[in-house]
């Protein structure tokens, strides 16, 4: 059973609204992807609270500019990815400050939600059917669950961990350490959530109603399974960071389909995402500097060459932090361009945006520099969120509203 647990600590931090009209979804075009989302997006942001830092530059299409939300008050706290509750506040998990990051985006107040398991470590989180945010605890072997409105984590601990890795004897409930590492989620079709477990090579699976967990085996040996998705159809989607793979798990089936990178060597693929009409499977491939296209169907994989997409050697002005792409985590936003976060584990300062069609490639860099942009939310119309590991701040830019990407969004938003 789940242990459950309240703690809280804020940091009010200003008020002050924005005075553009709220975002709101023109007949079709998208739609917010949750009710969180539709309660973000029934107010302006906030564009000048104390503690805010604000970009100038702007992509060509007008996107832009970055707007960043305060710090986060833990130091050093990495936060990372971002779901929305159902108030439309921002949550976002921070790894190394042990914490639950919250940002109120129409007043720019932040607040944090300490986990109850000293050695949690917060990682890849989604919305669950319920509007909870559920998240994997990397050092606790645990799957979290946030209730956004009472603030209450219950723990549901993995029943093949809490082993210390020395003695081979149990260790305390509250610990729960142990080898599986888990890094990412995402909910499937089956109502499950399912998650990688980079260090049982596999992928496992929990059904919140009967709390019954499920681990299942990855083909390839050491395939180092870092990011999940929803993929084409339904399937689950991962990526193999040291294989350099592909993977689609049928959740029907019980049955893998797993495709080589056309790049040799180690890409280290580390994003995903589904395109607008469920046919490819786009993917990051941090250390190649490219954009990966998978189609499902064929098992053709087409690839974008960022470095060679450049207008100049450096991508623009003089860059706050790694020059080079090195893109991640990656979302389609409402104008129908592909976004991605740059250099989050190598000292990155960039957004990428890449308009599939014309493999028109174009970068903003964050008012922060050196920010280590790690994921993003797309499913506020007419808005792209993200969260940065070393400013540890919540970010936001504006971007056109004119492309459905309802079939994009994470399956409860």
């Amino acid at each position: 059973m789940g242990v459950a647990t309240t703690t809280s600590a804020a940091l009010v931090v200003g008020v002050v609204l924005a005075t553009a009209a709220p975002a709101t979804a023109a007949p079709g075009v998208a739609e917010p992807g949750s009710e969180g989302a539709a309660a973000a997006a029934a107010e302006p942001f906030a564009t000048d609270a104390p503690g805010m830092n604000i970009g100038t530059a702007t992509f060509p299409n007008g996107a832009g500019p970055i707007k960043e939300f305060p710090a986060f008050p833990t130091p050093g706290g990495f936060s990372c990815e971002v779901a929305i509750a159902n108030n439309g506040d921002l949550i976002s998990d921070e790894f190394l400050g042990n914490t639950m990051g919250r940002v109120d985006p129409h007043t720019g107040e932040v607040s944090e939600i300490p986990l109850p398991n000293p050695g949690g470590l917060p990682g890849g989180q989604n919305r669950g059917p319920d509007g909870n945010i559920w998240f994997m605890e990397v050092g606790g072997n645990a799957i979290g669950e946030l209730d956004p409105e009472t603030e209450e984590i219950t723990t549901h601990p993995f029943p093949w961990a809490n082993v210390n890795v020395t003695t081979g004897l149990p260790l305390p409930k509250e610990i729960n350490n142990g080898p599986g590492i888990p890094f990412d989620n995402t909910w499937a079709k089956d109502g499950k959530l399912y998650f990688t477990a980079i260090g049982l090579n596999a992928i496992g699976s929990f059904e919140p109603e009967s709390e019954k967990f499920e681990l299942i085996p990855i083909p390839t040996p050491v395939a180092g399974p870092v990011a999940m998705e929803e993929g084409p159809d339904g399937t689950v989607a991962i990526t193999e960071g040291t294989s350099n793979k592909i993977a689609l798990y049928d959740t029907d089936t019980a049955e893998w389909n797993e495709f080589a990178i056309p790049t040799p060597g180690v890409t280290f693929p580390a994003g995903l995402t589904v395109s607008p009409d469920d046919k490819y499977l786009y993917f990051g491939e941090t250390l190649a500097n490219k954009i990966g296209r998978l189609d499902p169907a064929t098992g053709e994989i087409k690839e974008y060459d960022l470095i060679a997409l450049r207008k100049d050697l450096l991508g623009g002005a003089l860059p706050g932090g790694n020059p080079l792409p090195n893109p991640g985590q990656l979302r389609f936003g409402s104008d129908g361009k592909i976004y991605f976060v740059q250099g989050t584990f190598t000292g990155g300062s960039r957004i990428g945006q890449l308009d599939p069609e014309t493999s028109e490639y174009h970068e903003l860099e964050t008012p922060s520099p050196v920010s280590m942009p790690c994921d993003l939310n797309n499913t506020v119309p007419g808005k792209m969120i993200f969260a940065s590991f070393r400013s540890n701040r919540v970010a936001y830019f504006d971007i056109p509203n004119t492309t459905d990407i309802s079939n994009t969004y994470p399956l409860h938003g």
